[in-house]
């Protein structure tokens, strides 16, 4: 019987290798995140639970998908048992931009997932908050300041920020130091919540909440000149009540933008142009031509993937009680954050990543042409020197395909948006009617039973799924 030559064997074993595919984060996703979006968050989260103690590629998005399902099931300290190692994770895989542009020519879902830059910052959001619904006011902090660090950390590549404050961040960095500063008698603390609340102010003047902040803790440290400024600017003072709380409602709306496929590669209306002018102004060896090249990339799809927004029907929750209503402000849009974060990168990156593209094709073809030829000064391959042929060509057009496609991992279950309102009520039971508002009006109302507390805060933390 007569032996395939090895190279033959090569050839036709890597064509079953390429056509073979493992199971995707996305089929992984799709039973958990369905009961996630049913209101089963602890049932998503169990699902999610062998995925988040396995290394591996994928091992830091289940992590923040399952931290993220058990917050909103309320089990804070579960939460924070996944995410707290996710914090760290995402510390160990950084990306160059360099490795950031090989990354799309190698098939990025097959490297470890890194985290986008507004990812890594929710991760310590998240934790915040877990800590503030546990009255661990102390551990709160740590965890908001480590949102302004991470900020602080995501520069372009002239050195300057590429993103504004989290503003909600802020604002729970401030309420969690006030918290902290008022049970432990700490005046420190409380000033550094007031330098907070001038920051906010700074960052958005029109927001009505942080003016009453700066009027009653800039009263409560004594700062006269400061609170005689205030008063001036804002046409009112601060007349506070001896027998009040304060209730704190952290809304989280609508279902986060999720990534999708621009298309094909040489149809955008930015990589395709320069994928040309590299091909046309290069020098190819004989029996390469562009035609040849263009050919190859026909399929591909554009390795850079975008952000598409999904469903967030709540624009707003009314909230009233003890004859008094305020609205719910939104300080963090995740939508639009995640959206700017990859269009950023596009930006950045579009150009590189064309050139480096197009030069990969061109020498996958010369790496063709000259297989083939080879294959046929073999006298032993007998009838298998067509087989090469077509196998080599084949090969060439499913391997770039493969490594074109673009990595459409994310963070599946974060909300479209962070809101936040605040409303001072009188100590004791208080019955408070959320009232759910979107574009065409009240969409649903729910009524919930709270306990205030004289000169406490009391938090209260939604989210809704459509």
């Amino acid at each position: 019987m007569k032996k395939i030559p090895l190279l033959a064997t090569a050839i036709l074993f890597s064509l079953v290798f390429i056509s073979c595919s493992s199971r995707t984060y996305e089929e992984a996703m799709k039973v958990p995140e369905e009961k996630f979006y049913k209101g089963q968050y602890l049932e998503a989260a169990k699902l999610l639970l062998p995925d988040v103690n396995k290394s591996g590629k994928d091992q830091l998005l289940f992590m923040m998908e399952c931290g993220l399902m058990l917050h909103s099931g309320e089990d804070y300290e579960k939460s924070n048992k996944v995410l707290l190692p996710a914090a760290k994770l995402a510390q160990l895989i950084p990306i160059s931009v360099t490795d950031q542009i090989s990354s799309f020519l190698t098939s990025d879902v097959n490297s470890d997932y890194r985290g986008e830059d507004f990812e890594k910052v929710l991760v310590h959001m998240y934790l915040g908050i877990n800590f503030l619904m546990l009255k661990k006011f102390d551990s709160a902090r740590v965890e908001f300041l480590a949102v302004n660090n991470e900020l602080a950390k995501i520069k372009s590549e002239d050195g300057s920020p590429r993103y504004k404050q989290n503003v909600m961040a802020k604002y729970m960095t401030a309420i969690a130091f006030e918290i902290n500063g008022e049970l432990n008698r700490d005046d420190k603390d409380i000033e550094y919540a007031y330098i907070e609340y001038k920051q906010i102010y700074a960052l958005k003047p029109d927001l009505a909440m942080v003016k009453d902040d700066l009027l009653r803790v800039s009263k409560r440290l004594g700062y006269e000149d400061d609170y005689e400024e205030w008063q001036q600017k804002f046409g009112r003072g601060y007349n506070a009540s001896g027998n009040t709380g304060e209730l704190v409602t952290i809304f989280q709306s609508g279902r986060g933008p999720v990534k999708k496929s621009r298309g094909s590669l040489l149809k955008d209306k930015d990589m395709g142009p320069v994928i040309n002018i590299t091909l046309n102004t290069g020098n190819w060896a004989a029996g390469v031509t562009v035609a040849a090249i263009l050919v190859t990339l026909q399929t591909a799809e554009n390795p850079i993937p975008k952000f598409v927004k999904r469903s967030n029907k709540v624009d707003r929750i009314k909230i009233e009680s003890g004859g008094r209503s305020i609205n719910t402000v939104m300080l963090e849009d995740v939508e639009q954050t995640a959206i700017q974060n990859l269009e950023d990168d596009y930006g950045r990156l579009y150009k590189r990543v064309a050139i480096s593209i197009a030069t990969k094709a061109a020498a996958a073809v010369v790496a063709g042409v000259a297989a083939k030829a080879a294959a046929e000064q073999i006298k032993d391959l007998g009838p298998f020197a067509s087989l090469i042929g077509t196998a080599v060509g084949a090969a060439t057009g499913a391997a770039l395909f493969a490594q074109m496609r673009p990595d459409l991992r994310s963070w599946h279950t974060l909300p479209a948006n962070f809101q936040l309102g605040r409303l001072t009520l009188k100590s004791g039971r208080q019955k408070v009617k959320y009232v759910f508002i979107g574009g065409s009006g009240i969409i649903h109302t729910v009524q919930k039973e709270v306990e205030i507390k004289k000169g406490e805060k009391t938090l209260v933390n939604i989210r809704t799924l459509y």
